[in-house]
């Protein structure tokens, strides 16, 4: 069985056991409870802290992850593993025990290597506060979060179960050049009309008022991606091309996440509006999202 594998799975099944025996790590973990005395966020880690379990109990999971595999109780809020984390510099020799990370990588692996065993390009990079950077990569039930050090070699890893709503925001780009049929072109003067709506003028009317978190500067700043994102949205409906109108909100958000970095203009009221205002005008297109689906959250920081 895979690493991965364990994902899912209680842990009083025959395989995290197996596991924990393997590698030495406690089968009784003190238990950490949330508010409402739901199990949450029980950590089990060996004693050199190089392998870091994660389990929640099963009130908390299902909702999120779906049901676990194998057999469960409900009744007594069994502990069930979704997260899993390797972590050599928690030693002095920064070595782990020997153990199969998954698609046969190795602590070490420079970037090339890492994308021929796991089939997919490293992108979407982050920089570390520490040097280096992490990749996320998406697969069918899990996502891998890899921490490469400044010379591009595999420093940690996490392996997460991927929750029930990033599970449904992966189907749906899988789906979406068969969405290419709902865009409407004939809906481009109802998008238009959406620069009216943007919250601009009423974050000009509280800097009127004296609130001093706006600026002429921040808010023109933000007036324009809006206005650039707008021109970017009717091209690619008057395409008919899905991707690129999902994709085209991925590349606001980030835009805004800039702006705000800048000019820290964006807080509660101002997220609220924006994301009410996004969300709106991704819909008109014709993309059929589901009623939970936040268009923006992906990449939002803000």
């Amino acid at each position: 069985m895979e690493i991965q594998d364990l994902l899912g799975r209680p842990i009083h099944s025959p395989e995290i056991k197996d596991f924990f025996a393997q590698y030495h790590l406690p089968q009784k973990p003190n238990p950490e409870y949330d508010a409402y005395g739901n199990l949450f966020w029980v950590r089990v880690n060996n004693e050199e802290n190089t392998i870091r379990c994660l389990f929640t109990g099963y009130v908390r999971y299902a909702p999120a992850y779906g049901e676990p595999i194998g057999n469960y109780n409900k009744e007594k809020d069994q502990l069930i593993l979704h997260e899993i984390t390797i972590y050599p510099l928690a030693t002095p020799n920064g070595k782990i025990p020997e153990i199969a990370l998954p698609f046969g990588l190795n602590i070490g692996d420079d970037k090339k290597t890492i994308e021929q065993k796991i089939g997919k390009k490293l992108t979407g990079k982050r920089l570390s506060n520490v040097g280096g950077t992490f990749y996320e990569i998406f697969f069918e039930e899990f996502r891998l979060l890899l921490a490469l050090n400044p010379n591009e070699q595999l420093n940690w890893l996490t392996i997460f179960k991927l929750d029930l709503y990033e599970k449904e925001r992966i189907c749906l780009k899988a789906l979406l050049k068969s969405q290419n049929k709902n865009i409407d072109p004939n809906r481009i003067p109802e998008i238009q009309a959406f620069l009216s709506e943007t919250p601009i003028a009423q974050w000009r009317q509280r800097m009127a008022e004296g609130d001093d978190m706006f600026s002429e500067e921040s808010i023109t700043a933000v007036e324009k991606a809006l206005t650039e994102y707008m021109q970017t949205l009717c091209e690619a409906m008057q395409k008919k091309n899905a991707t690129t109108v999902y994709n085209s909100m991925g590349k606001l958000v980030k835009t805004l996440n800039k702006i705000n970095d800048k000019y820290g203009l964006i807080e509660t009221m101002e997220r609220e509006e924006l994301c009410e205002w996004m969300n709106a005008i991704i819909r008109k297109t014709g993309l059929e999202l589901a009623d939970n689906v936040d268009i923006t959250d992906e990449y939002r920081e803000w």
